[in-house]
């Protein structure tokens, strides 16, 4: 890593965990570790934003800020964050967050995060394949459409009702884990979710990321796609790193450790 290497710090909220990192974004590379604060239980934008606080403190970082969020980001509220507060969905809630500590934050979807690492940092081809559909498996599932090199963002796919509910409930990484879901019985559920995409949609390949990239090959080979499927380049990490490079896509600079 050189010393001119641009670096951001970026930060990914979840449902149960709020993780971040410093991220050299010449090679999409974390520096200095992941930091992680538990996702406090109101989950309100004022607790989440002093979580975001300390991990910048724990990071060593001063400056601008990317945050990745569960929801669909709508001016100066989120929507659809189904795992966080209710507050969240009040005009100004996003206040705190735009603005922690006197820092500038980018908000960005979460799932929105992964795409563009993906596109930053992932298959050349994106940008001439056409349709390619990100998939992140975590609390819920959520969704970023990539075509031809753009991200087409605040798609929330995983909110697709099936005939046993919504997906984003029933074929989660949360899913998987409390209710211990074997890949079968897991496919079980997700291949109409797919099925479903592929016929609204018609993508010309799919990328999974969340926790279920750690497992990829296991739940992946058991569904039945006609397109291609492959993890996310990044893995878990995607996330981090998207809302890294949101910040750069803004225009803002960096005044971080890149400095030191």
């Amino acid at each position: 890593m050189s010393e001119q290497a641009e670096m951001q710090l970026g930060v990914d909220v979840g449902g149960t965990s709020i993780k971040g990192a410093v991220v050299d974004l010449g090679a999409g590379d974390l520096v200095g570790g992941i930091h992680t604060e538990p996702t406090p239980p109101e989950a309100s934008p004022g607790d989440v934003a002093a979580a975001i606080g300390r991990i910048a403190a724990a990071a060593g970082w001063s400056g601008p800020v990317g945050v990745a969020l569960p929801g669909v980001l709508d001016g100066s509220c989120l929507r659809h964050a189904p795992n966080l507060s209710a507050a969240w969905e009040v005009v100004g809630a996003l206040a705190c967050l735009r603005a922690p500590a006197g820092a500038n934050a980018v908000l960005i979807n979460d799932a929105d995060a992964a795409g563009l690492a993906e596109l930053t940092y992932g298959d050349t081809r994106l940008d001439r394949d056409g349709l390619t559909i990100v998939l992140t498996f975590g609390t819920g599932i959520g969704s970023a459409l990539l075509y031809n090199g753009d991200l087409i963002a605040n798609s929330e796919l995983g909110g697709l009702v099936g005939s046993n509910g919504r997906f984003e409930e029933i074929a989660s990484g949360r899913a998987i884990s409390s209710e211990e879901l074997t890949p079968v019985e897991w496919a079980r559920r997700a291949q109409p979710f797919f099925d479903e995409l592929e016929a609204m949609l018609n993508p010309n390949r799919w990328v999974v990321g969340g926790g279920l990239s750690e497992n990829f090959d296991r739940f992946a080979s058991r569904l039945m796609l006609s397109k291609p499927i492959s993890v996310a380049h990044l893995g878990i990490h995607a996330g981090v790193v998207g809302a890294a490079v949101a910040v750069r896509r803004a225009g803002l600079g960096t005044t971080g450790p890149a400095a030191h």
